[in-house]
């Protein structure tokens, strides 16, 4: 495992091809990929400016940083310039005209799934067939399926748009939600039950079968089997991580610290600088509980 840099640009987090949770931490050399699972982490973010976090070149695969090193609004993670040098727009399908980078994409194979959050939180959504998992992965999804491969984003939008307008079904889920679903127990048989159900009802109001339909469990990735998730105490808008990674859930670091068990969003991270932490430093609990020290 790569040592941190002391000083970086948080600029991504994500999962690889083979399921393993990443960062990508960006300093004056470039931008370079770390993990932090079963780390110690002891670091303070500067969340008084938020940076441009860069654009992917789709050709190489490779994320860039930001030329300009732009300041951007809070809630943006690129400039002008590097967000149309990557013409990637998730919604596309609400879009006048699509960048060729975006053409390109629709192009492709992609599934369309449901993620499975707490009883009665499902999501539906789509993603490249080859990537796999990692979207599914990057949902923090609990527990998933895998209803079926379509030939093009248009095809799999058409029916991602048609499920979500069924009841309990939702295409947007905030992370404030999924952070709060972590603190229900998972009962997998239950979970899966549920998915199941859901997918037998989608198939009898739109008239489809999905005949390749597989359930996908995600645990085992996230490192989670372990841990009282129903002790987490859920931390916002500060800028200290101090303590050991023992989990990640989609953008979601499980923090041991004191004993505790402490989730943090990264996603509220990414744009900022990040800089050696005073292990000292006391971190302000929800007001419930008390103060770490």
């Amino acid at each position: 495992m790569t040592e941190l840099p002391d000083n970086f640009l948080l600029s991504y987090t994500g999962f690889d091809a083979d399921g393993n949770h990443f960062i990508d931490a960006e300093t004056e050399s470039g931008i370079a990929r770390h993990a932090i699972l079963d780390r110690e982490l002891s670091l303070q973010f500067d969340l008084s400016k938020r940076y441009c976090t860069g654009w992917v070149d789709f050709d190489q695969m490779k994320q860039k940083p930001c030329a300009d090193h732009a300041i951007v609004d809070s809630k943006y993670d690129q400039c002008v310039k590097c967000r149309n040098l990557t013409g990637f727009n998730p919604a596309f399908y609400n879009a006048t005209t699509v960048s060729k980078q975006q053409e390109a994409i629709n192009q492709r194979p992609h599934f369309v799934y449901l993620v499975y959050f707490s009883p009665g939180l499902i999501k539906v959504g789509i993603s490249q067939e080859s990537r796999g998992i990692r979207r599914i992965l990057e949902q923090g999804a609990r527990l998933a399926i895998k209803l079926e491969t379509f030939p093009s984003a248009l095809v799999a939008r058409q029916y991602e748009a048609s499920i979500s307008k069924l009841d309990g079904i939702v295409e947007h889920v905030t992370s404030s939600k999924k952070l709060a679903a972590l603190k229900t127990l998972l009962d997998e048989s239950a979970a899966t039950a549920e998915l199941m159900a859901t997918k037998d009802r989608i198939e009898i109001n739109i008239g489809v079968k999905f005949s390749s339909a597989e359930i996908i469990t995600t645990s085992e990735y996230f490192k989670s089997d372990n841990l009282d998730l129903g002790l987490l105490s859920i931390i916002k808008e500060q800028p200290l991580l101090i303590g050991k990674t023992r989990a990640i859930i989609g953008s979601a670091a499980i923090i041991e610290h004191d004993d505790r068990l402490l989730a943090y969003n990264l996603k509220d991270f990414i744009g900022y600088h990040a800089s050696p932490a005073d292990n000292s430093a006391s971190i302000e609990l929800p007001s419930e509980q008390m103060l770490l020290f």
